[in-house]
C-alpha cells in the first residue's frame, strides 16, 4: 500500500515545520520503510496496517518530545489487493500517458 501522510504539530509556538518534518522522516528511516517527501505530503510504502499504526505512534511520540502538544495527521491510503503498489510505479504510470 502507498500511504500519503501529512503531520502537523500544534502548540509548538512556531509556524516553522521543517524540523518536525525531518523528525518524522527520521522515524521512517529508522523503521526502514521506503518514502518520498514532497511539498505537502510524504508518500510511504507499507505492507500492513500494523506497521502504519506503529509508525504513527512513533511520530507522535517524537513530535511530543519536541514540544508538540497536539498532533494533526492527514492520511490517505491507496491499497490494492490485486497487485503491489509502489511510489515509483504510480508515478511512472502517470508520466507514460
Amino acid at each position: 500500500m502507498v500511504v500519503s501522510l501529512s503531520v502537523t504539530p500544534l502548540g509548538t509556538g512556531s509556524t516553522h515545520l521543517s524540523a518536525y518534518v525531518r523528525a518524522a522522516a527520521e522515524i521512517l528511516d529508522e523503521m526502514g520503510v521506503k518514502h518520498k517527501t514532497g511539498a505537502g505530503f510524504t508518500d510511504i510504502e507499507l505492507d500492513d496496517y500494523s506497521t502504519l499504526a506503529e509508525m504513527l505512534r512513533r511520530i507522535e511520540d517524537r513530535l511530543a518530545s519536541m514540544g508538540g502538544r497536539r498532533v494533526d495527521f492527514i492520511i490517505k491510503i491507496d491499497r490494492r489487493m490485486d497487485e503491489e503498489l509502489t511510489i515509483e510505479g504510480k508515478i511512472s504510470k502517470v508520466e507514460r500517458r
